[in-house]
């Protein structure tokens, strides 16, 4: 059974807070550069710096990439 692209769309508006963050475009290489050395998406390590700081469990399994739930 396939899921529609509404019912998607309803459940990512309902289950997930979405922002953009603007930063000086001479960074845009650094930050990729970053997030691709420790094997995820640019979204991911921002997840992964804004849980840290802020001790939330921002991942969808309660560990982040390379870290076991205990660290």
């Amino acid at each position: 059974m396939a899921t529609s692209q509404n019912a998607v769309n309803k459940y990512r508006q309902k289950n997930y807070y979405t922002f953009s963050v603007s930063v000086p475009a001479q960074h845009k290489e650094a930050i990729k550069a970053a997030a691709a050395a420790r094997g995820m998406s640019v979204s991911r390590l921002v997840c992964e710096l804004l849980g840290r700081e802020l001790d939330l469990d921002l991942t969808l399994d309660g560990t982040f990439p390379g870290r076991t739930k205990e660290e």
